[in-house]
């Protein structure tokens, strides 16, 4: 496989990224993710300029991903913080109710 191909498809993975963590796919996203890493890996320092134009989307595309994932993370805790307080609180109204 030669380089363009090779940044031709960690592209269109990048896409395919981006729109699985736009649906909420997640497990999507990772799967995606495994397999674009080898073409990232097989990137060489040698490119054209049309080549390091895609590399450098492909580039904004991993920091925009990762930060929309540091984004849903902070979410997926404060919401999970929430349900357990939520919970301990019920608990404490139960134990409190049977005595």
């Amino acid at each position: 496989m030669n380089q363009q191909e090779v940044i031709e498809n960690a592209w269109s993975l990048s896409e395919a990224i981006e729109e699985a963590v736009s649906n909420g796919d997640w497990a999507r996203a990772a799967e995606l993710d495994e397999a674009r890493a080898p073409f990232v890996m097989a990137l060489q320092g040698e490119q054209t300029a049309d080549a390091l134009a895609i590399i450098r989307k492909i580039q904004a595309s991993i920091q925009s991903v990762a930060a929309r994932v540091q984004t849903a993370q902070t979410t997926l805790a404060a919401t999970y913080r929430r349900s357990m307080d939520g919970a301990k609180a019920a608990s404490r109204y139960h134990q409190a109710a049977r005595f």
